[in-house]
């Protein structure tokens, strides 16, 4: 039962500090409500018997990641541009988007028959290990692995030149 009430509260506090960073508007409080979206995810990962898992998600991605942005942030400041939101004029269509997910996943969940969840199966000690993580990543999904891999340096180097054109653009170096 306690297991369950504190499944309840990390998704409840994933899904709200996950809303909260796409509806503030400072880009800092936007990234402290990422901070709490990744710890409640990692108690998420806790819950479903994955401890390294989920120390990886505080250590990498709370831990560094968003520490990094945070210091960016802090360093380049928030730059307040008033422009036109292009996109104001499809919001309603959105929010009627995002109200049919809501309402399908309702209904998946309460038409779905979630005991087989409750079996008294225990997971095996080597799931979630880091030896078996590092064979999963390595021997049976190394060209995913090395895909997105490729995908990251594609997308650092393109911010990098987007970057450098922007400041090039503005007078900068």
């Amino acid at each position: 039962m306690g297991e369950q009430i504190a499944f309840g509260l990390a998704a409840a506090g994933a899904i709200g500090s996950g809303i909260l960073v796409i509806t503030v508007r400072s880009a800092f409080q936007a990234a402290v409500a990422l901070i709490a979206t990744l710890i409640s995810v990692a108690v998420l990962f806790l819950l479903a018997h994955a401890p390294f898992v989920a120390v990886i998600q505080v250590i990498v991605y709370a831990g560094a990641i968003v520490t990094l942005f945070l210091f960016v942030l802090a360093y380049l400041g928030e730059r307040a541009r008033r422009t036109p939101d292009r996109l104001a004029r499809y919001q309603v269509f959105a929010w009627l988007v995002v109200l049919v997910l809501a309402a399908a996943g309702a209904i998946v969940l309460l038409t779905t028959n979630l005991a087989r969840f409750n079996d008294a199966q225990s997971p095996s000690p080597e799931l979630g290990s880091p030896q078996d993580i590092g064979n999963a990543f390595l021997k049976e999904h190394l060209l995913p692995f090395e895909a997105t891999s490729l995908l990251l340096l594609v997308a650092a180097v393109g911010a990098v030149i987007l970057a450098k054109r922007a400041v090039q653009s503005e007078g900068g170096r």
